[in-house]
């Protein structure tokens, strides 16, 4: 059973607009008006490991007043953002006192896997089985009352929103959802101007600008965005076909992998940018079975590129070429000693991208050829089982999808680049404390080990 807490970002940076009167449906007037940024970050019942959960947020609003805060629906698969927040935009709101928020949801759709020990969905699920449905929404709106409202907006003055969904607690025995979420005001990152970071945000560019400035399709379900570049900012894999490491390696239509850092007043700044391909589509998922030495199931949880017959949160099957590349997105990770390098290398859990070589072959499920093979971020939450020493420690407490293939535990191994959020590093991490991973995932000797990225302390 998972903590899945996804975390929508109401990144706000409320900025004076104007002066004048506000109408009487408007909250307690003050004079001007500021900015909002907006972003999202992520418990089913016992025996259900919930592998993908998507929903529309059809809308979020301040009250009094109904001031949005969004002005796009917009889908997303909430169950990666267990170590990330979604930034969801930007927006100017009336200067004023608010008392709560709404978020208002539609159309969840789920796949999981049934390890309650008995048949699910009418005897449609097997125990075992990797299933989808449609949850029923018991609600279609969450109003929060509670801290941090009721909140004080100023003229000029930045604000950060950080909206959690709680899938776990959200998810009832009947396999219905009826919302749980809440929210906090975010600071500065320590030592940074920027209010939080996204890894790993593939996608498609839509067109390439002056001033450095670049406007990407994320395959996460967020609004096309424009982000900045400056001379810190690290590109990657362009040379690999002929062109510059740098800005000028940019063009319509390539599949990147971007980090990066949300600044004030909505600003995307991109620490790295990756070339992922430049034509081919791609579908990042979750392997659930490997069923021989040429072949695997996945979960998809993105797709670079819209791939007809396949979507998000469907088991697809990959069929391994002969010759295909296995490679790690190692993002500069310590993974010295690790292996990826065959399809020896995989195991239950990993997180892969995949490129479809070939037609999608319809079926039950659908499949795909692959000759390229990327081991990319995985995302988890576990239990802190035991230190091993001052920057490794083992976890339990994994998902259904691990145990149910005999994983129970992992250990998990820290560097310096590794990312602690609500812990101030490995000494402030104890036995029994609940964490989000986030890590390319590997098998070494029958055993498996995460080199972490990002952690996470619930």
């Amino acid at each position: 059973m998972r903590d899945l807490r996804s975390l929508f970002l109401v990144a706000g940076i409320i900025a004076l607009a104007g002066c004048g009167s506000l109408n009487s449906s408007s909250p307690n007037p003050q004079s001007g008006a500021a900015s909002i940024n907006v972003s999202m970050q992520d418990m089913p019942p016992t025996g259900v490991d919930i592998l993908s959960f998507q929903a529309t947020v059809t809308g979020i609003s301040l009250q009094p007043g109904n001031v949005p805060l969004m002005t796009v629906q917009t889908r997303m698969e909430l169950t990666q953002l267990q170590t990330m927040a979604a930034y969801m935009g930007t927006i100017s709101v009336p200067a004023g006192t608010y008392t709560g928020m709404t978020i208002a949801l539609a159309n969840p759709q789920m796949t999981y896997l049934n390890d309650s020990g008995g048949m699910m969905m009418g005897g449609s699920c097997a125990i075992g089985q990797i299933c989808q449905m449609t949850p029923t929404m018991m609600a279609s709106s969450v109003t929060i009352n509670g801290a941090p409202f009721p909140l004080t907006v100023q003229k000029d003055t930045p604000l950060d929103m950080l909206i959690d969904f709680d899938l776990m607690n959200s998810m009832q025995s009947n396999m219905n959802v009826n919302p749980t979420m809440s929210s906090m005001m975010r600071q500065p990152m320590t030592g940074s101007s920027a209010f939080g970071e996204m890894d790993d945000m593939i996608g498609q560019i839509q067109s390439v600008g002056s001033s450095n400035q670049l406007t990407m399709q994320f395959a996460q379900g967020m609004p096309s965005m424009s982000i900045a570049t400056d001379s810190s900012t690290v590109f990657e894999n362009f040379d690999s076909i002929g062109k510059s490491n740098n800005f000028t390696g940019l063009a319509a239509g390539q599949i990147v992998e971007a980090d990066l850092q949300l600044m004030a007043a909505g600003v995307l700044h991109a620490t790295r940018v990756q070339l992922e391909s430049a034509t081919a589509q791609e579908l990042d998922g979750i392997i659930v079975a490997i069923n021989n030495s040429t072949q695997f199931d996945m979960v998809v949880m993105n797709e670079g590129l819209s791939v007809p017959g396949i979507g998000i949160g469907d088991v697809v099957r990959t069929n391994i070429q002969a010759g295909a590349m296995f490679d790690v997105d190692d993002q500069n990770l310590p993974i010295s000693g690790m292996s990826f390098g065959s399809a020896a290398d995989l195991a239950v859990g990993q997180m892969v991208r995949v490129e479809p070589m070939t037609a999608v072959v319809s079926g039950t499920p659908p499949q795909v050829g692959t000759n390229h093979v990327r081991l990319v971020n995985a995302f988890l939450t576990a239990t802190v089982a035991s230190k091993i020493n001052a920057t490794d420690f083992m976890a339990n407490g994994l998902p259904a999808i691990f145990t149910s293939s005999g994983l129970s535990n992992m250990r998990v191994s820290t560097s310096s680049q590794t990312d602690f959020d609500g812990v101030s590093g490995m000494s402030g991490l104890t036995g029994g404390d609940t964490v989000s991973l986030r890590g390319p995932m590997f098998m070494q000797s029958g055993n498996l080990v995460m080199i972490a990225s990002h952690i996470r302390k619930r």
